[in-house]
């Protein structure tokens, strides 16, 4: 089997979720080794457009009349990626860090493997 053909198979049979946290992942893992630095280099650069192509991506998806994540839940995932834009912006200006975007894609990620934060309660039901 061709890796083309491999790849097709497991994007065909792969559970979105698990798809989405791994993009989330290479994402993260590649601005976290970018955390402390103090101007925006060009390979933070590319990792930073990288992200917001992401949560771009997202967004799209989230606004899709076939999204069917309950109503709050993606108002509240519209409303973070333009914040992570926002602050996307800062970072670039020298005005911010990158670690509110690492926090941020990191609560995805625990979200997409369901896990809660602390102190929250899952509704019955879900």
């Amino acid at each position: 089997m061709s890796i083309a053909a491999y790849q097709q198979t497991i994007a065909e049979t792969e559970d979105p979720r698990r798809i989405e946290y791994r993009v989330f992942l290479r994402i993260t893992v590649q601005l976290e080794k970018h955390l402390g630095a103090c101007a925006p280099t060009e390979e933070l650069k590319s990792v930073l457009w990288r992200n917001q192509e992401l949560w771009s991506a997202l967004r799209a998806d989230l606004m899709s009349p076939d999204n069917a994540l309950p109503g709050a839940l993606k108002a509240a995932l519209v409303s973070l990626s333009f914040s992570v834009d926002r602050h996307t912006v800062r970072v670039l200006d020298g005005s911010a860090d990158i670690r509110l975007l690492v926090d941020v894609n990191r609560s995805v990620m625990q979200g997409l493997q369901g896990i809660l934060p602390a102190g929250t309660e899952m509704a019955h039901g879900t």
